[in-house]
């Protein structure tokens, strides 16, 4: 039985949810793995670590963010200058 011009559109509009989803995936994944990567080298780099508490401090402006990052940033922040 053929499909009807409905069908057929949701059928597109369901294709098109996922593969948004997969995008959104990924780039979620490329996030968290870069993420990653700049904590463990702010760790270990003071200059990486100082512009990383700089630009947190810059971008960073919702209250609930900034909640969430203060561990992390005073983390940071309390590692000596040279590891």
């Amino acid at each position: 039985m053929a499909q009807t011009i409905e069908q057929k559109i949701a059928e597109a509009e369901a294709k098109l949810a996922r593969l948004r989803q997969q995008s959104r995936a990924l780039e979620n994944g490329q996030k968290i793995i870069l993420g990653g990567m700049l904590l463990a080298e702010a760790r270990k780099e003071p200059r990486i670590r100082q512009w990383l508490i700089d630009k947190a401090g810059e971008l960073v402006t919702r209250d609930v963010d900034r909640k969430r990052l203060e561990p992390l940033l005073a983390e940071l922040a309390a590692l000596p200058p040279s590891t």
